[in-house]
């Protein structure tokens, strides 16, 4: 009998979804107790024993970002949904197998290197992974059965899905309140970052943290002689270009073009609202740090034309279709296989 431990992946839209990168991330909060008595096997599927290692490490981490408590049956509920999630992902990998799909290797390297880049060294990678123990070939072999069920289900819709113009027009004329875009502020910012552009290039994230009251004082104290050297009419795109911190905008002027309402930070929002064009804000502070405004124009709420939404509309048409018709799937395969659950 063959026995697999389980790490990542859910069964979204089209494909399934590889999630090892955030399930080996640094957790800040603490662990909330389970309170459920979860057994080491969780499911058995056409022989391949699915162990409840990923299963609580993923519960874990759901019950870290809800705002409340949960109860015993509602940890139980979800528990079972990722179960049922992982049964999902084994049958997929095993006819996945049966059809002899084959895996690029440097699509595997490639998936590596964009987890080890989220990791300020190979010394914090690997850190990561012993204090879950979990190991380099544990995420490759996840690897593979992603991007083998991924090929499998792909191929169980490729071409078998058409959205005509006809849907996507009946669809926004039908859900017009969906394309309602909200007021619209166009302006310049300067910008003096909690953490400036050089610190993230040079420091750890340890050093970073460690550092973070006295890099916002700085950042206070910046904005506030930019904002002296505006009031004595210095020009504003030139105090950009030379002093802001957001290095995207800085040689347009500290440009934003049109940002919506909601969009941003509420506090952005409000600075921005208040501000005629040409006008300058006082200081404003968001998760960025501290922003100086210049309005440049207003845009008032309006639907956003067919034109602009057909190609989203058409890829929304498409994934729920798809969504379909992968759930079909997977009941025809649940239909010729051996499931057994214990939880």
């Amino acid at each position: 009998m063959k026995t697999r431990i389980i790490f990542s992946a859910l069964i979204l839209s089209l494909a399934v979804s590889f999630t090892f990168l955030e399930s080996i991330t640094a957790q800040t909060r603490p662990t909330p107790k389970l309170n459920i008595d979860i057994p080491k096997l969780v499911a058995r599927v056409n022989g391949v024993e699915i162990e409840s290692k990923y299963i609580e490490f993923r519960l874990n981490q759901i019950l870290r970002t809800v705002p409340r408590p949960l109860t015993v049956k509602e940890k139980t509920s979800v528990a079972k949904d990722l179960i049922e999630k992982e049964v999902v992902r084994e049958l997929v990998n095993q006819k996945g197998k049966k059809e002899n799909l084959k895996i690029d290797s440097e699509i595997i390297e490639k998936e590596l290197a964009s987890l080890r880049s989220s990791y300020s060294s190979e010394e914090d990678f690997n850190k990561a992974l012993k204090a879950r123990n979990i190991t380099l070939e544990d995420i490759k072999k996840s690897m593979q059965i992603d991007i083998n069920a991924r090929q499998l289900l792909n191929a169980q819709i490729k071409g078998k899905i058409n959205i005509s113009d006809e849907e996507v027009r009946k669809y926004y004329d039908n859900n017009k309140p969906k394309f309602l875009r909200p007021e619209a502020y166009h302006t310049r910012h300067i910008l003096a970052a909690f953490f400036p552009p050089e610190a993230l290039r040079n420091q750890t994230i340890q050093e970073l943290q460690k550092n973070k009251e006295y890099f916002a004082r700085i950042a206070e104290e910046k904005i506030d002689k930019i904002m002296a050297e505006l009031k004595k009419g210095a020009d504003f795109e030139e105090l950009a270009k030379n002093q802001s911190d957001d290095e995207s905008s800085r040689e347009n002027g500290g440009d934003l073009d049109f940002i919506y309402k909601g969009v941003f930070d509420a506090s952005f929002d409000e600075a921005a609202g208040k501000l005629k064009p040409g006008e300058i804000s006082g200081k404003v502070k968001t998760r960025f740090g501290f922003h100086v405004l210049q309005l440049i124009e207003t845009k008032p709420s309006e639907t956003a034309p067919f034109d602009e939404m057909k190609p989203g509309i058409q890829k929304h048409l498409f994934l729920e279709e798809a969504k379909k018709q992968v759930a079909s799937y997977v009941e025809e395969l649940k239909k010729d296989a051996k499931i057994e659950t214990f939880f």
